[in-house]
């Protein structure tokens, strides 16, 4: 039988998704390692991250990937930043190893600014957070701003076809379609490589299995 959640645990579950804190925020970071998987590594595999590149990547959550990322070619660097601060410290103590050897790093972020210097990234990417964006024009116009020229920046996200399914996506989501992502990067200056649009077989943060339809837009710079 399924559970019945009240309003106010769906409004929890939304800030936790949000903003993972507390003992809570660690748990839900386990829950969206596992259900993020599958969207982190095709996000990733379609990048096509190459030897020497710098990637940066928004909201990583517990960072259980970034290994594979650093094994991909030689001399790959990495910078993940979120707004959470339990999921930089549960992220940084994961890949330990690899920040003391300077391949990764991890920074607080406060989701408006990004605090890096004009033209830094080789390649961003970011999954499922695009949904949390204070003021994504601004947002993305600042994503544009610390990519290199020629540099590609993927955004994946789940329909909102989809995403309007889910009882919690009421409180603090907004939620977008291929045609609005795409639309938002063009505003900021992008120019739009391809779209991908997929489906796969997840695990909804309530438990229960469903496809979820994928969508991925790569922009240049």
């Amino acid at each position: 039988m399924n559970k019945e959640w009240s309003e106010e645990e769906l409004k929890e579950m939304a800030q936790q998704l949000a903003n993972p804190h507390g003992s809570e925020g660690v748990k839900t970071g386990e829950r969206m390692s596992h259900g993020n998987g599958q969207m982190i590594h095709r996000t990733i595999d379609l990048l096509e991250i190459k030897a020497n590149d710098y990637v940066l990547e928004i909201g990583p959550g517990k960072g259980a990937h970034v290994s594979s990322i650093i094994e991909l070619a030689e001399n790959i660097k990495y910078q993940g930043i979120d707004i959470s601060e339990t999921m930089v410290a549960e992220s940084s103590e994961l890949n330990e190893n690899l920040i003391s050897a300077g391949s990764v790093a991890f920074a607080l972020s406060n989701g408006n600014t990004i605090e890096f210097p004009d033209n830094s990234f080789d390649k961003i990417f970011t999954v499922n957070t695009v949904y949390f964006w204070e003021n994504p024009l601004v947002y993305s116009t600042e994503i544009f701003r610390i990519l290199k020229p020629g540099g590609t920046f993927a955004l994946s996200f789940s329909d909102s076809t989809f995403m309007k399914q889910l009882p919690f996506t009421k409180f603090g989501f907004t939620l977008y379609n291929k045609a609005e992502a795409e639309n938002l990067l063009i505003d900021a200056h992008f120019k739009i490589e391809k779209t991908i649009e997929e489906l796969e077989v997840t695990k909804r943060n309530l438990g229960e299995e469903v496809e979820r339809p994928v969508v991925i837009v790569f922009a240049k710079k």
